[in-house]
């Protein structure tokens, strides 16, 4: 099978003899090609919908074209259920091979409107739904869009996670997608992240096409899972900071997003180096990941070579330009992390004013493309913190900070994505 790429990229490429000094390293990892040849693995989705009543209008109707989207996309080989809930859970679709799509499809388009939210007991049925037909080699997920809280039955946070971490470790993955300024964000961003899936935030229900088009063709791209990195630092080295916020796994280890094709992964690790007196190895790092069609844990190994100078040599070593920009980046995700924090605290001026931080540290790299963009995103989300609606702006930096510690652009998801199929 090919493999992934792994790099390991200072900050500076050397360090001056005799002086410690904080270094930020740059782990960047590419998931390997897949021929066109070569069929993907049969997916095996079950979907949750929210059809309460605050669904109904715009919201049910796209609901509806997204998921006779994601049928229109599946092969014969894949599975589909469909769960409904409002106060009660229906299970409008039963786990089935994708061979009759207009009959799927004319279930979809007599979708409507119900009550309350029983999301706990929706996502349940969904688990269910897939787990009776779990296959190791084929690709297993639930994916729940829900517009509000979780108001009957389980409604714990901390309690709905460790179940959705539960199935997850059994082999079935959980995406959620939360639309409007009503739902709960940690609640479906913290099971996403148990779930070792993906968590979408959607300002407007007509991005719901868009989004199920994103979330299928990272699914269908996947060529890694359960993927970690270890790092071990040298010769009295130290880990004071990883920027990305990952998940540890019980032995120390970075959880990492899935390996999806042409998505690399930028992880950025602040070293602290002690004073050498000869070029050395620092840094150990180790990727282990399964694929879909194998069980089989698979492992790549690099490490970190620094060159030892003079001091008055170091001006001959610039900043590298990627770590920099990465860098960057993650800070510009945890100064949104800090405008929730302030606002969770009703100081509405110190969130905005945490974003115009970040907009100044952007705004002094070099240009580019993906620092423009998420210069502008910033300098929106201040603006929404400052005079638009404070719901939505939570939900917005909430998302925007998840997408970019996974190493995608804050708006991911909202651009029509590069086909994986």
């Amino acid at each position: 099978m090919n493999q992934p790429t792994l790099s390991l990229i200072p900050m500076y490429a050397a360090v001056a003899a005799g002086r410690s000094m904080t270094l930020d390293v740059l782990v960047k990892i590419m998931p390997p090609t897949v021929e066109r040849s070569v069929q993907r693995p049969p997916l095996n989705l079950g979907l949750v919908l929210d059809r309460s009543g605050s669904m109904s209008g715009a919201k049910i109707d796209y609901a509806r074209q997204a998921v006779a989207y994601a049928i229109e996309q599946l092969l014969p080989s894949d599975r589909l259920s469909l769960t409904l809930f409002d106060t009660q859970v229906k299970t409008e679709i039963p786990s089935t091979l994708a061979t009759d799509k207009q009959k799927l499809l004319d279930i979809v388009r007599h979708i409507r409107t119900g009550s309350s939210t029983a999301l706990h007991a929706g996502w349940v049925n969904g688990g269910m739904q897939v787990s009776q037909y779990l296959n190791p080699e084929h690709l297993n997920r639930v994916v729940l869009l829900s517009d509000g809280l979780a108001n009957v039955g389980e409604t714990r946070p901390d309690a709905i996670a460790r179940d959705v971490h539960g199935l997850m470790e059994r082999g079935v993955t959980t995406t959620t997608l939360g639309v409007g300024a009503d739902y709960d964000e940690d609640l479906l961003e913290a099971m996403a992240r148990s779930g070792d899936g993906n968590f979408f935030h959607i300002d407007s229900p007509d991005q719901l096409p868009e989004i199920f088009d994103t979330e299928l063709q990272g699914l269908v791209g996947t060529v890694g899972h359960s993927v970690e990195l270890s790092l071990t630092p040298l010769l009295g080295a130290t880990l004071s900071d990883v920027l990305n916020d990952l998940a540890k796994t019980p032995a120390g280890a970075l959880k990492l997003p899935n390996l999806t094709v042409g998505s690399p992964l930028n992880i950025v690790v602040r070293l602290r180096v002690p004073a050498l007196a000869e070029g050395s190895q620092v840094l150990q790092v180790k990727l282990a990941w399964q694929t879909p069609q194998q069980t089989e844990v698979y492992s790549l190994s690099g490490a970190l070579h620094l060159d030892v100078v003079n001091p008055e040599q170091m001006s001959d070593f610039p900043a590298n330009l990627d770590v920099e920009a990465q860098v960057a980046l993650l800070m510009a995700a945890r100064a949104r992390q800090e405008a929730i924090r302030f606002a969770d605290r009703g100081d509405w001026v110190g969130a905005a004013s945490a974003l115009r931080e970040s907009s100044v540290m952007l705004s002094a790299m070099p240009a580019s493309p993906e620092i423009a963009d998420e210069l502008a995103a910033v300098q929106e989300l201040t603006s929404d913190f400052e005079t638009g609606e404070k719901s939505l702006a939570r939900k917005r930096a909430k998302y925007q900070a998840y997408n970019l510690s996974r190493s995608r652009s804050s708006g991911y998801g909202k651009q029509p994505p590069n086909p994986a199929r």
